[in-house]
């Protein structure tokens, strides 16, 4: 008997196999995607950072007086705490290092002077510009008046010849730019857009770091990304910091006086830093410049006597130095109205 033919269903396993792919593919993504929606780990943050005012006030000295500036500022008001009698001899000292022949006035003389003071919430004093000053000694008088030209502030006397000899020097022997001044610099630590107030300097650690000018330290201490910081006064206007430091010369302290070319600290990678070098900003009138362009221009200032504007800011500054006292007794010093 012929039985009826039966045909045997046989299963494909490429079902099975399709399904698994599937399977293994979803899992696969939705490994990616949630890696993909993980967000970045938090960079590191500044500590926080908070406006200080300042008073800046202008006050004025005069009389007969003796011995160097910082004395003679002394013997005028004994009231003026010692940093600030020092800031004004030395300021004092530069003004007139190209017509005195010994600093100060040595044997009696009579001294004037006008000047702007910044003071902390603290009362103490931070920094001061001497705005105009005459001395007499020796039976010459010699008068200085604070000059802006061409956004490069000096001292200048009565006929408007420079009495700004020196300019800013290197903080480094030697050392080349590894980030230039750029305000639109992404920081390589923070991810983001942060302007690069400065210009840094690749150096191994340990390397002397000099002041770029004769000034005042106004600040040797940590200053938050800036590390281990000098900040440097200079009598033209100009401000200097010097930051990453990995440590402080051993005279580097607030008040203390530093010459040009003088050690202030060493090369260090302190603070927000991704290896040593030092960050060198210059500020002019607490604005940043381009130290670069500074370095270039900061030659011997050229005399002024035809410079349109230069006469009427004398003229205005004469009127200020008048203010001040000709007699000690009538009282070494007053201040004019808070800016």
């Amino acid at each position: 008997m012929i039985r009826p033919f039966h045909r045997r269903a046989h299963r494909s396993p490429f079902p099975f196999y399709a399904v698994l792919a599937v399977l293994l593919v979803t899992l696969a993504l939705a490994v990616s995607w949630t890696r993909l929606d993980t967000p970045p780990p938090e960079p590191p943050m500044l500590p926080a950072v908070y406006a200080v005012g300042g008073r800046v006030d202008t006050l004025f000295l005069g009389g007969y007086t003796r011995g160097s500036f910082a004395e003679a500022v002394r013997v005028l008001d004994s009231d003026l705490s010692e940093s600030e009698r020092g800031m004004i001899g030395r300021h004092l000292d530069k003004m007139f290092a190209p017509v005195l022949k010994e600093k100060g006035l040595v044997d009696t003389g009579r001294l004037r002077l006008a000047y702007e003071r910044t003071q902390r919430p603290d009362g103490t004093t931070r920094a001061i510009r001497v705005l105009a000053a005459e001395t007499a000694v020796a039976g010459s008088m010699h008068t200085a008046f604070f000059y802006e030209q061409d956004k490069r502030p000096g001292y200048f006397d009565g006929l408007g010849r420079s009495l700004t000899p020196q300019g800013l020097a290197r903080p480094l022997d030697r050392a080349w730019i590894s980030s230039p001044f750029n305000t639109q610099r992404v920081h390589p630590i923070l991810r983001r857009i942060m302007p690069h107030n400065g210009v840094d300097y690749a150096a191994t650690a340990g390397t002397p770091v000099r002041a770029t000018a004769d000034g005042s330290v106004s600040w040797a201490q940590p200053r938050g990304g800036y590390g281990n910081l000098v900040e440097i006064q200079h009598p033209s206007g100009y401000s200097t910091r010097y930051a990453h430091l990995s440590g402080f010369a051993s005279r580097v302290r607030p008040g203390a006086a530093v010459q040009q070319g003088e050690v202030v600290g060493f090369v260090g990678s302190t603070g927000l830093s991704t290896g040593p070098h030092l960050h060198y900003e210059v500020r002019r009138q607490g604005q940043p410049v381009n130290p670069e362009v500074v370095a270039l221009d900061a030659g011997p200032a050229a005399d002024v006597g035809y410079t349109p504007g230069w006469r009427t800011e004398r003229q205005r500054l004469a009127r200020l130095l008048a203010r001040a006292p000709t007699m000690l007794s009538t009282r070494g010093r007053a201040a004019m109205a808070d800016r």
